[in-house]
This record gives C-alpha cells, sequence and structure tokens, in this order.
C-alpha cells in the first residue's frame, strides 16, 4: 500500500520538490511510488518565469509585456509529462520572490515605479504568457493554480510593492487574468499560512474569496498549513477547513510540514499521532460533505530537503520520510488514517 492509493478516494496527494530532489533518482522514485500530484518549491515563482536582463535590454520592446523563460520550469513539467502525475503551479503572484524591476520603468529598479495601468498590462501579458506556455507545451499537466499567495497579514491586507504601485485590487486583477487565460478545469486558488487564526480566517473570507467568488473568479482555498507541535489548536484548525468548506468552493492543503526540532522516537511518535488527528480532519470534511478537499501536499519529501531547518535556523524532522527514502511512523500514522488501524 502507499498514500496515493491509500488517499485515492478522497483526494490528490502531493509533496513540493526542488531542484536537488528533482535531480536524485532515489527521491524521484519515491515521488512517483507514494505520490500522484507535486508542486515545485520555488522554480515557478515570478522570479524564475521573468527574464528580467532581456526585459532591461529591450525596455521599450517589452515595456508592457515582459520577456519570459522557460528553462527553470521544463524539467518539471518534462518528468510530469513523462510520468504521467499532476503538478499544482505555484504561485503566478506574490510579494516575494517577484524582481523589484518588475514594477519599475524601463525594468529597472534605480528608476522610479512605472505607473498602474502599465504594471497592470505587465501582470496581464505575464500570466497571459505562463499560462499559454505551459496549457500549449504540456496541456493537463497542471490541474490547479496559486494564482495570489499571502496578501493577508497585520489584520489587514499585506503592505507590499503591489499594494503601493497598483492599490489593495491587485489580486482581483490577477485573478481576472488567469481566469481569462486559464484552460477549462484548470483550478485557481488564493494561497496563505496561518489560515485557522480567527481574525485571518474571517478576513480571508469577507475580504478575499467572497469578492472573487462574486466574480466568479477563484476556485479553491489553500491552507499552507506549516504546523508546530502545540500550534494550531486542533479544534481551531477543524473549525477553519469547515469554514472554507462552507463557501461551497475547493479546498487544498498546500504546503504542509509539521516543525519538530527532536528526533527521538518518543518525539516522532507524538510527530506520527499529531499528523494522524490532522489527516481524520480532513477525511471527516471530505467524507461528510463540510469541506470538499481534493488535494494534500506535503511541502518536500525528506526531512533532510525541507526548508524549515534553515527557515528556523535549528534542525526540524517533520515530514514523513528521511534518510535514504525511509518511511517515519509519521508515514505509517497517516496511511492508517484513511485504511484504518490494521495498515500493513
Amino acid at each position: 500500500m502507499n498514500l496515493k492509493t491509500a488517499y485515492e478516494p478522497y483526494f490528490k496527494i502531493g509533496a513540493a520538490i526542488s531542484r536537488w530532489n528533482l535531480h536524485t533518482e532515489a527521491h524521484m522514485k519515491l515521488l512517483t511510488d507514494q505520490f500522484n500530484s507535486f508542486t515545485c518549491e520555488n522554480d515557478m515563482k515570478p522570479m524564475f518565469f521573468l527574464d528580467m536582463n532581456k526585459n532591461m535590454s529591450e525596455p521599450q520592446k517589452y515595456d508592457l509585456n515582459p520577456a519570459l523563460t522557460f528553462e527553470n520550469a521544463i524539467p518539471y513539467l518534462e518528468f510530469a509529462k513523462e510520468n504521467g502525475i499532476s503538478m499544482r503551479g505555484h504561485t503566478l503572484v506574490w510579494h516575494n520572490q517577484t524582481p523589484k524591476g518588475f514594477f519599475c520603468e524601463n525594468y529597472n529598479e534605480n528608476f522610479p515605479f512605472a505607473d498602474r495601468e502599465t504594471i497592470l498590462k505587465r501582470l496581464e501579458n505575464y500570466i497571459k504568457g505562463v499560462l499559454t506556455f505551459v496549457q500549449t507545451n504540456y496541456p493537463g499537466i497542471i490541474y490547479a493554480w496559486d494564482v495570489v499567495n499571502e496578501i493577508v497579514d497585520e489584520g489587514d491586507f499585506r503592505k507590499s510593492i503591489w499594494t503601493q504601485t497598483v492599490g489593495n485590487d491587485f489580486y482581483v486583477k490577477a485573478f481576472e487574468y488567469a481566469r481569462k487565460y486559464a484552460a477549462d478545469g484548470v483550478d485557481l486558488f488564493y494561497n496563505d499560512y496561518e489560515t485557522a487564526l480567527d481574525w485571518k480566517r474571517d478576513f480571508i473570507i469577507k475580504n478575499v474569496l467572497t469578492p472573487l467568488m462574486e466574480k466568479k473568479l477563484v476556485d479553491g482555498m489553500g491552507m499552507q498549513s506549516h504546523l508546530l507541535m502545540d500550534h494550531p489548536d486542533l479544534s481551531d484548525y477543524k473549525k477553519a477547513v469547515e469554514s472554507y468548506g462552507a463557501l461551497g468552493i475547493k479546498l487544498h492543503i498546500t504546503e504542509l510540514d509539521m516543525h519538530n526540532t527532536d528526533p527521538s522516537d518518543k518525539s516522532m511518535h507524538e510527530l506520527a499521532l499529531r499528523y494522524k488527528e490532522f489527516f481524520k480532519i480532513y477525511l471527516d470534511a471530505k467524507k461528510s460533505g463540510k469541506a470538499n478537499i481534493t488535494s494534500v501536499t506535503f511541502w518536500n519529501l525528506l526531512d533532510e530537503t525541507s526548508w524549515l531547518s534553515g527557515f528556523r535556523k535549528e534542525t526540524s524532522y517533520p515530514l514523513l520520510f528521511k534518510g535514504k527514502c525511509e518511511a517515519k511512523e509519521a508515514y505509517y500514522a497517516v496511511l492508517s488514517a484513511a485504511l484504518g488501524p490494521d495498515t500493513p
């Protein structure tokens, strides 16, 4: 038995991968053996699609239609095509990992910001270019895009270079363009972290998802779910899952991991038990119809390749596999959530 088979009746099960994973045969065998979906950790973020050298070299030519490059994305798309595995696209619009020059006159970050209409036209053509390339050359591979990522912070819309140059409605425009150019059947998602916090859940529902739903621009909500051993509270998380689910849109768990700095057997047992509780929430919500969860993605494959150790500046043991692709107790706990306690 494997994860993708166990969860096939309920939702796709995926993992994020990096270039290191992509070029490590054992890691990719683990991916195809256990998962039926994957996400690029970094190589499909704006900085990797925008060809800023070309844009800066001929700024008049590309003023409203930025030059793009797909050299970083193609190896992942080729792998998906060759192995019959689906992809989530992550992410078209983000305040981070977007070159400052994209927002400036002549694409030069030493110049003033371009006007709103110029940036919106660049945004439209960037989204059009990415979606058209992927859908023309790799039709059916990407089943969902995180169109906009992390625009809520400190009780309001995040102050960012996007809000500074375009305004708070930049995310609506991004979804308009994505809807315009996305192929039929490709789902469009808003994605964010700490989405179980009461204030953030309510703000996202009221000020992000509801306006997009009224315009028929969004298909789903992405709960990143970078968890801790003591946060969030299970009941708060369950409430959030059901609150987003009650909107009638799809729900994806997009960046699942659980920070844990203690590799002892006792601690890894506690990690396994906590993972199982979260998967029980997903399964209960799906089976009861309280949330239409269609995809759950772990943020990388192995403890050793998790972003958390670098981000937290302490070694983390947050995932289901370790070392030479060895299954941890957490793997069997997640499997048993779907199959029952007698899982082999």
